[in-house]
């Protein structure tokens, strides 16, 4: 394991700063709040010092402007420098409340954080009001101005938000708030290039192996089934909780089940599931375009060194020198594109082999390549596996 995630305090600087789940759209977009929070820093510090200069009258306030730029030390660079933050912040206002309106930042479950940013962005007009109010003439009718401008803003972002705020607010008082955990959970990713990258990886690594897909909710939603042998228990318990810190699924620990198998053989079996996602029936009707698991022609995109070093544990075999990878339930055509993925995007070198059944074949990555496949995996693989990859 790396040592980001072995030693204790890196590991704690890991999970805020490099596994720390975000969505993939993620851009420069978001970056406005911050930008407001080091101009609101600014105007403040600024402000103080300018104040202790400025003579708020009639007859001494363009003087002591002019002193502040003149006379003292650095003046004219604090005056411009509150006065340009002053116009930075409200474009950032803007920014930041477009990029929450048009992604959706208002509608459950964030109504809260948007009402909260709604409240904090009127105190900030009333403070930015009495700032403007303190020169006097032109500067105080642009001034005006602009806090009219905001406030018609804000004004409508309350009449547009409203349906949902109304809503809870009903709800909360008539006492009859219905959390409906399935459907939450259902609408909290709207589209598949939302979902982290990480969880993808770990999706798409688990469906080249043993997991499985099914719709729920009457077809409205998607779940993931995982399950393997009480002899990999480890493998899936370290899965579990990679899809659990991430929020995908139930925190609780899976345990041993026993299941019937062939002939009424006692199996012992560990499986656990993730929540149910609308999101994730664009994964499903990619994986089961006709209602059988095949891999999707786009399958290069999904196959990372996370997601092949889940395909290893989960159906990986250990042939001599190289790695012999299960792929009996898939068609020719599936191996081969896989052959050929692993081939163009990683440099392996694999071939296909029959199974020893008619329309059966398995993938065998050669034994040249295993220090490139160990290279790229090791990172990601249990302890227990790693005699998969020749270690």
């Amino acid at each position: 394991m790396r040592v980001l995630k072995s030693n204790i305090l890196l590991s704690i600087v890991n999970s805020y700063i490099v596994d720390s789940p975000q969505p993939s759209n993620l851009s420069y977009m978001w970056n406005f709040g911050s930008l407001l929070a080091a101009c609101l820093g600014i105007q403040l510090v600024s402000g103080v010092l300018l104040s202790m200069h400025y003579i708020p009258s009639i007859d001494e306030a363009f003087n002591s402007v002019e002193s502040i730029i003149r006379d003292i030390n650095g003046g004219w660079l604090l005056r411009y420098l509150h006065a340009n933050t002053a116009s930075l912040f409200f474009i950032c206002i803007y920014m930041h409340v477009a990029r929450g309106l048009y992604y959706g930042s208002y509608k459950a479950p964030r109504m809260i954080p948007w009402s909260i940013g709604v409240i904090i962005i009127i105190i900030l007009i009333a403070i930015a009001f009495l700032g403007y109010v303190l020169p006097i003439g032109q500067i105080s009718l642009w001034g005006n101005q602009k806090i009219s401008l905001t406030c018609g803003m804000c004004i409508t972002i309350l009449i547009i938000t409203s349906y949902d705020l109304i809503t809870v607010y009903l709800s909360l008082s008539s006492g009859h708030l219905n959390l409906n955990l399935n459907r939450v959970k259902a609408k909290r990713l709207k589209a598949i290039n939302n979902i982290n990258n990480d969880i993808l990886s770990i999706f798409n690594g688990s469906l080249l192996g043993d997991a499985h897909m099914e719709r729920r909710e009457l077809g409205k939603g998607t779940r993931i089934s995982f399950s393997q042998e009480s002899n990999r228990s480890e493998y899936l318990i370290w899965l579990h909780s990679q899809v659990a810190s991430l929020g995908y699924c139930n925190s609780t620990m899976p345990k041993l089940q026993t299941r019937l198998g062939i002939n009424g053989t006692l199996r012992y079996i560990i499986r656990f599931h993730t929540f149910t996602y609308s999101s994730l029936n664009v994964l499903h009707d990619v994986w089961y375009s006709n209602g059988i698991k095949n891999v999707p022609y786009n399958i290069a995109e999904f196959i990372t060194p996370l997601a092949l070093a889940i395909w290893i544990m989960d159906d990986g075999v250990r042939a001599g020198s190289g790695l012999k990878l299960a792929t009996n339930s898939f068609t020719f055509e599936d191996c081969l594109r896989l052959v050929n993925v692993l081939n163009s995007k990683y440099g392996l070198k694999a071939s296909m082999q029959s199974a020893g059944t008619p329309n059966q074949y398995v993938i065998y990555i050669w034994s040249e390549s295993m220090p490139i496949l160990r290279q790229m995996v090791r990172p990601y693989i249990v302890s227990s596996m790693l005699y998969k990859i020749g270690e």
